[in-house]
């Protein structure tokens, strides 16, 4: 059983559901609803029946390239992976090996995909993307994602623990608390000039310092132990975390149109453009883009 230690000046969202791999599709509620809403959706009865022991004794140190693989099933045959296919290749992992990895690969997307795609029926998927995230990690900075460049699209994004050791996660504000306890920190001159994608940037580094190197921020922090097996969704565009210690995950990161979303106005980057627009409100407003 995965274990959370909350910390009480933080939001408690994190919610439960009773979904198993065994239910009918039909039966399985849609999470849209709270994910957008930034809740973290755990799901302590979901067994997809992962061999541990195969992903815990991957020798990824060997294989530089192994440690990250992206991957895009296709839709009616999830063996069929061409961009997989191409990431195995060029990472020369060994024939052996590749075949090994190709039918875990492919067990757990005939497991996991039917029931990722109830929890999120609702939404238009327009690309099918998913990261092998093969290397071990050891604190990692606090942060929401950013990008160089902004998605102009959703993503719905599952995780599961593929190790046999737990991954442990820290969470701390969300997006909108980030930019109301710390926006003010932020110089009308920069909110004047930035585009909605640099301010989440900037929002970062003036909540939790910006840098790898600064994990020890003093922001208050939840504490997450993911067993091995589980399973959760967080748009981590929206909640603060970082991988404290992890090895081998999955994550399941469909694109989706966002007029498909419950709420278009939850998009990400909405949180800049509204920040933006209560900023500079006065004779010195300006458009806001996004």
């Amino acid at each position: 059983m995965s274990a959370i230690y909350k910390h009480p000046k933080l939001t408690d969202y994190f919610r439960k559901s009773g979904v198993t791999a065994a239910m009918p599709r039909a039966e399985i509620g849609s999470i849209i609803r709270p994910y957008e809403g930034g809740q973290v959706l755990q799901f302590p009865h979901l067994d997809f029946g992962i061999d541990h022991e195969f992903w815990a004794g991957l020798k990824t140190d060997d294989i530089a390239r192994l440690k990250k693989l992206s991957s895009s099933p296709s839709p009616d045959d999830p063996s069929h992976d061409p961009v997989l296919d191409r990431r195995l290749a060029e990472a020369n992992v060994p024939g052996g090996l590749k075949r090994k990895l190709r039918r875990e690969i492919t067990r757990l997307y005939e497991r996991a995909l039917p029931v990722y795609e109830a929890l999120f029926s609702g939404y238009r998927f327009t690309r099918r993307q998913v990261v092998w995230r093969l290397n071990t990690i050891h604190n990692e900075n606090m942060h929401v994602d950013t990008y160089v460049e902004p998605f102009e699209d959703h993503f719905a994004r599952l995780f599961i623990n593929l190790d046999d050791q737990p991954r442990i996660w820290m969470t701390s504000w969300t997006l909108d608390q980030m930019y109301a306890q710390f926006g003010s920190h932020l110089s009308r001159e920069l909110v004047y000039a930035s585009q909605p994608n640099d301010l989440h940037t900037a929002i970062n580094a003036t909540t939790f310092g910006g840098r790898s190197t600064v994990w020890w921020d003093k922001q208050p922090r939840h504490v997450a132990y993911f067993d091995p097996g589980a399973v959760w969704a967080v748009d981590s565009r929206q909640v603060s975390h970082q991988i404290f210690y992890g090895r081998r995950a999955v994550s399941i990161d469909f694109f989706v149109d966002r007029d498909s979303m419950w709420k278009p106005k939850r998009h990400y980057l909405h949180t800049a453009v509204r920040f933006r627009s209560r900023t500079l409100k006065g004779p010195k407003t300006v458009p806001v883009a996004g």
